[in-house]
């Protein structure tokens, strides 16, 4: 065996391995995002037959998970008699054998199968591959991050990936239908969990018949046709909607944290409120928007996807290469356009989950591979950002990104905040001058102190203010056990300093801090919002639990916030 072969057989079952073995780290404290849902539709696929959710579900998933199927994802259309899992199923129905040989963690390991078998597929495509340029380019990228996840983000990368590759063969080949026919099936299943990518089956085709290719366009779309209508009808009779995703009229879609069905005998579904309609201002707000897609703290291409910016710098001038870009292009417009607050995947999203499943495309788009001193600049992007971002997600909880000297220089992502919060590692709370957007990392939020909330010691918090009228300032008032803290609020319009050398200090410092807005009109209160932003940072705290008598709190707690009138 050549050496290089053998590296990479060594690496490959060492990850293999990891993607088994992470699964099980990750059974606490709850799933992440949609991943419930998609792991209990492989189990229930392979060991039912069918998409109905029962009882043995939900032992399946306490078995699975130390807390239970939170985030599970369910529909109906007779009030919860009958009651089915509500996303889409190409993915289960690919991962189902991979469950029955592995359990749980046979979907990462097919996960990691899938990823490494792109970066083979990759290493062929450029006969002179620098391997530390695909080995950056796969593994220093925030997609890497959605192999440990239970969830079809890595299925759908590879449908991209391997539909585009053939179509680069059947470009080099002229009698390569059979070629084009694999690439409108994996198309279809790809388009099946997100329409938008069949925009890059248009790509393809539009350059089969501007190089007088009709045949080949014919079979193309006449698969993905095909394939689609098929798996549209095989997903309505298993889950009772043509798109379990946004089911229509006549079917109750709900996703439970707790309470799930046949676990409690409460009507569950009784709750039950449509989805809001589709979210306006996408035109209004798509400069701020792409400026957060480019460099955003929690979704931005140069931090999470340092490598694609390199692919995208060696852009070759062809006519195949620009199709495939204008149709990316498109498809992440339309999710910024259509889904001003939502555009990058949703809260438990790592960087861009929509671009995410598109990244490896942007390995089609330079004609040669980039010189080594180029790749210095990537991997220095990698490390400051992508490496981090990646590692915590392998096992939750991730990191959160606002108490990281790199993540804090980048811009937060405003139009992303808001009631329904969409970054990760935030809570949201009314405190009587509008809604708080604090990290959960330094705020203690889920104490529910029904008169503030307590802040971590030696903490530095960024905190967001939402309001559905003008303030001129916050107030509150500032407590503290420890005798040497000190804390500092400070917003654009002035600065605060509290230094609790007294009693009457630590029993409450009165706190007045002056703001100016951030940005308003963003569309993320019903009644119009202004945005306001300051740091507040806390220099000491004790644990109450070590230092005052009969008080069992063990946190260190730095300052407490009290927002009584």
């Amino acid at each position: 065996m050549r050496p290089r072969t053998l590296a990479f057989v060594c690496l490959a079952l060492g990850l293999l391995g990891l993607a088994a073995a992470t699964f099980r780290l990750r059974l606490s404290p709850v799933p992440v995002g949609d991943e419930t849902t998609h792991v209990l539709m492989a189990q229930s696929l392979w060991e039912g037959g069918d998409l109905l959710y029962g009882r043995p579900d939900l032992r399946r998933a306490y078995r699975t998970w130390n807390e239970g199927p939170a985030g599970l994802t369910l529909l109906t259309s007779d009030g919860g008699r009958t009651v089915r899992y509500a996303e889409p199923i190409a993915w289960a129905l690919a991962a189902a054998p991979a469950w029955a040989l592995l359990g749980a963690a046979g979907l990462p390991v097919l996960n990691m199968a899938l990823f490494l078998g792109m970066l083979i597929a990759a290493a062929g495509l450029f006969q002179d591959s620098n391997p530390l340029f695909l080995g950056g380019f796969f593994f220093a990228s925030a997609s890497f991050g959605y192999v440990f996840r239970g969830s079809p983000e890595v299925f759908l990368m590879a449908c991209v990936f391997f539909a585009l590759l053939l179509w680069r063969r059947a470009r080099q080949q002229p009698d390569a239908l059979g070629s084009l026919v694999g690439a409108g099936l994996l198309l279809a299943a790809a388009s099946l969990h997100q329409p938008a990518l069949a925009l890059l089956g248009v790509a393809v085709a539009a350059d089969l018949l501007l190089s007088g290719r009709w045949k080949g366009a014919a079979f193309l779309i006449a698969a993905g046709a095909l394939a689609f209508g098929l798996l549209a009808v095989q997903q309505r009779w298993m889950t009772g909607a043509w798109n379990p995703a946004d089911p229509g009229e006549g079917i109750q879609r709900r996703s439970f944290e707790a309470d799930f069905p046949v676990e409690t005998p409460q009507d569950v579904w009784q709750a039950y409120g449509r989805d809001q309609a589709m979210a306006t201002g996408g035109v209004r707000l798509l400069a701020r928007n792409v400026w957060s897609f480019l460099v955003g703290r929690h979704t931005g291409l140069i931090p999470y996807f340092p490598f694609g910016v390199l692919a995208l710098a060696l852009l070759a001038r062809d006519r195949s290469r620009r199709l495939l870009l204008a149709a990316m292009a498109a498809i992440l417009l339309l999710g910024l356009l259509l889904d001003p607050h939502r555009w990058h995947g949703g809260p438990e999203a790592l960087g861009n989950a929509r671009l995410a499943v598109l990244y490896p495309a942007l390995l089609f788009l330079p004609s040669r591979l980039p010189s080594r001193w180029s790749l210095v600049p990537a991997y220095a992007a990698a490390g400051l950002w992508t490496v981090v971002a990646v590692a915590g997600a392998i096992v939750p909880p991730p990191p959160h990104t606002g108490e990281i000297w790199t993540f804090r220089a980048l811009p937060l992502e405003l139009t992303l905040l808001g009631e329904g919060v969409q970054l990760p590692g935030y809570a949201v709370r009314n405190w009587g001058q509008g809604l708080w957007i604090v990290p959960r990392a330094t705020f203690w939020v889920d104490e529910g102190n029904p008169d503030g909330v307590w802040v971590r010691g030696a903490s530095r918090s960024e905190v967001v203010v939402i309001s559905p009228k003008p303030l001129r300032e916050v107030r509150f008032l500032a407590r503290s056990f420890a005798e040497e803290n000190e804390m500092v609020a400070e917003s654009g319009a002035e600065r605060v300093l509290v230094r609790f050398d007294s009693e009457g200090k630590r029993n409450g410092a009165p706190v007045s801090l002056a703001l100016e807005p951030e940005a308003s009109g963003l569309g993320l209160l019903p009644t119009g919002d202004w945005v306001y932003r300051f740091t507040l940072s806390v220099s000491d705290g004790i644990i109450p639990a070590r230092r005052l008598t009969g008080n069992p709190d063990p946190r260190y707690l730095g300052v407490f916030l009290d927002f009584k009138p």
